[in-house]
């Protein structure tokens, strides 16, 4: 459960501390005092959106703060990270801080560093928040196959539904593809027998174009080449002034100091061997120079190739090694194309298969669907008798899904990505009226109590501990507010309980009961909270009835609803 609150420099909170008890935890205010300030604050350590926005003028940063404690030995929310679940700590202090400077918000569980799909994940299990737009979505239909699906813990077999609906999807295109092809099977094919033919004409080889440049370079430098050689060798054998002939004399003279000196031997040893390579290098130099000539019709040939490879990697993809892979593509093109009408005749096997599959998915989604509806049919009228419908009829209205909504149509039978079902929530409030969509005949109270019940179904099945109720009481007046106020407090048995209301009949109810003031101080506007004792609740709830000033007549009520509560 939450047990403490911490908030700084949020909006128009400068500083707030909230100590939650384990039951009924009211939070009451004029409009506009901050009361949804604080909501949105504890929603941010529930993985909700930062922004800039939330920091209060003229501060760096926002601080929101929570303690929670995880209540008895049962196993840790899910969505914690498994070394913190590991860790086998009861205690969770989550941190956000907003910067005012547009800077990317940060999160901490326990003081590590934490994403905020992380708190988003952790958060689900931890807390279970309704505010006064959840009950619109009863008024969309589409939203009821979810809220039915959720109660029947349909979620492990919707995700193998959906994994084989995407499945289904993929073998659909890849058929459509094939059947595409084999409608432009003779001119793709064709196409593919024509750049094999072609490529295969040109017998290119890996690296050829740069051994063609390197040769061409050499035959167009021929003359240059023998010349160079031509004179090397010249250096080294002839005239007075050979190499050759000098180290000959500086080897003589060496070795016969050597006869004296024997330390000279390994100089002798190395002129001997440059005397040699020398030799070496003269006899290479001889043969390269007679090895290479000027050769017109080869260079001509040279340039021709050249030419081939130049065009042929301008047409297929601008490289050599590009031009050898479309080679080897176009091949496996020919050997598909020419059993395209038998892979087509399998992808479409495929897709049978894979719709046979959806269509008995689909099917055991709809009976579990039908079962859970049963069983909340009779939960839910149970429920609402005891928020003060005397007798409800409450039922889910199955109609087979709409084409128009289908991404498939198998068997007779329209499935989507959620199964072959369209699912509407009736009401009939009064005895005697036929049930009726809820868009059509439920009052914003009548809406109130079907999402109060729905809630408390959801958490029972899902043991959340902390459930948050944000104005749940809107539309609603009079006895019926006491039946809510009730039910609230019935609630609270089970689950801590914290509601944000208007209404002094649901407030009477409280545990611990806040109240979120808005001061002027010091030139800035700057909302407060107190937890109430027993004659602050007194005067707060004679507020609530009074609207104004609080006269004795209205104190005398407001003790009298809390004692009738207490009751």
């Amino acid at each position: 459960m939450l047990v403490e609150l911490r908030i700084r420099n949020f909006a128009i909170i400068e500083g707030a501390t909230l100590y939650f008890g384990p039951g009924f935890n009211v939070l009451s205010g004029e409009t506009g005092a901050g009361k949804t300030i604080i909501m949105t604050a504890l929603g941010l350590l529930l993985g909700a959106r930062a922004s800039p926005d939330m920091v209060r003028a003229a501060q760096s940063e926002a601080v929101v703060e929570g303690l929670f404690e995880l209540e008895g030995e049962g196993p840790p929310p899910e969505g914690m990270p498994e070394e913190l679940a590991a860790s086998g700590q009861r205690e969770l202090v989550i941190r956000r801080v907003v910067a005012a400077d547009g800077g990317r918000s940060r999160a901490y569980i326990n003081g590590e560093l934490a994403t905020v799909q992380t708190l988003a994940r952790m958060g689900e299990g931890l807390v279970q928040v309704y505010g006064q737009h959840e009950q619109q979505t009863l008024l969309r239909p589409e939203s009821h196959l979810q809220l039915l699906d959720r109660h029947a813990g349909l979620d492990p077999a919707l995700a193998e539904y959906r994994a084989a609906y995407r499945d289904a999807m993929a073998a659909r295109e890849r058929a459509e593809e094939l059947r595409e092809r084999e409608h432009t099977r003779a001119e793709a094919l064709e196409l593919a027998r024509f750049r094999v033919a072609e490529l295969e004409r040109a017998a290119l080889r890996p690296g050829e174009d740069e051994a063609l440049a390197a040769e061409r370079t050499v035959l167009a430098n021929a003359a240059r080449l023998v010349a160079a050689a031509g004179e090397a060798e010249q250096m080294l054998l002839e005239g007075d002034g050979a190499a050759l002939d000098a180290v000959g004399r500086a080897l003589t003279r060496v070795s016969e100091a050597a006869a004296i000196d024997p330390k000279l031997g390994e100089a002798a040893e190395l002129i001997s061997a440059a005397r040699l390579s020398l030799q070496e290098a003269a006899h290479a130099l001889r043969a390269y120079a007679a090895r290479v000539e000027a050769d017109p019709a080869r260079l001509e040939e040279l340039d021709a190739r050249a030419a081939e490879l130049n065009r042929l990697k301008r047409k297929y993809g601008g490289t050599l090694q590009s031009a050898l892979e479309t080679l080897e593509h176009s091949r496996a093109e020919i050997a598909e194309l020419e059993g395209v009408a038998d892979s087509r005749a399998e992808a479409e096997a495929a897709l049978r298969g894979a719709l046979d599959r959806l269509a008995r998915m689909a099917a055991e989604l709809s009976a579990r669907r039908q079962s859970a509806a049963v069983e909340l049919k009779r939960r839910m009228e149970a429920e609402l008798k005891t928020l003060g419908m005397r007798a409800p009829v409450f039922e889910a209205g199955f109609a087979p899904l709409e084409r128009s909504e289908a991404g498939f149509e198998h068997n007779r039978m329209a499935l989507g990505p959620a199964g072959a079902d369209s699912v509407e929530y009736m009401l009939s409030p009064n005895l005697g009226q036929p049930p009726m969509a809820l868009a059509r005949i439920a009052s914003g109270g009548e809406l109130s109590r079907v999402m109060l019940a729905l809630k408390r179904l959801e958490a029972q099945r899902r043991g959340i501990a902390t459930l948050i109720f944000d104005e749940v009481d809107a539309g609603v007046g009079g006895a019926v507010a006491q039946v809510v106020g009730r039910k609230l407090k019935e609630l609270a048995r089970y689950h801590q309980v914290l509601c944000v209301t208007h209404l002094p009949q649901v407030a009477a109810f409280a545990d611990t009961h806040f109240l979120v003031e808005k001061e002027e101080r010091r030139g800035a506007t700057r909302s407060k909270v107190s937890a109430l004792n027993h004659d602050g609740r007194i005067e707060e709830i004679g507020r609530m009835l009074a609207g104004e000033e609080v006269s004795d007549k209205f104190r005398r009520a407001a003790r009298e609803l809390i004692d009738r509560a207490r009751a």
